[in-house]
């Protein structure tokens, strides 16, 4: 998540509901349980997400992300067939050009979601 947050930064994690679009959240990823990444929320349950011409389209809408510019051209229908479940969300971390998110593991369940970012209270 470099910029956003550094590795051994010290974060606030809050209980979530239901995160919403942009929101950091701290999740276990679908491939390694074990381990905890934090991501951005990106799509929502009902959505499809496509990144064109470093622009973010939800459902074919544009919608701004500070970071689409960085995000390769991702087409939705070139990976999934439908759109996101109930209970599910399309994650991405900040550093677009290396991160490991949704793009390459999938899908993430509410349930692998442990908690959302409590951004503006970060301590280093």
């Amino acid at each position: 998540m470099i910029p956003t947050y550094w590795e051994h930064e010290i974060v606030q994690v809050k209980a979530h509901h239901k995160p919403e679009r942009f929101d950091v959240v701290v999740l276990h990823p679908p491939d390694a349980q074990t381990e905890l990444y934090l991501k951005r929320v990106i799509g929502l349950p009902g959505e499809q997400i496509d990144y064109q011409n470093g622009r973010l389209l939800v459902n074919g809408a544009v919608i701004f992300d500070k970071f689409a510019e960085q995000t390769e051209d991702f087409s939705w229908s070139d990976s999934y067939k439908q759109v996101i479940p109930e209970g599910y969300y399309f994650v991405l971390g900040d550093n677009r050009s290396i991160s490991k998110d949704s793009r390459i593991f999938g899908l993430v369940s509410e349930k692998q979601i442990l908690g959302i970012v409590q951004e503006g209270n970060t301590k280093k």
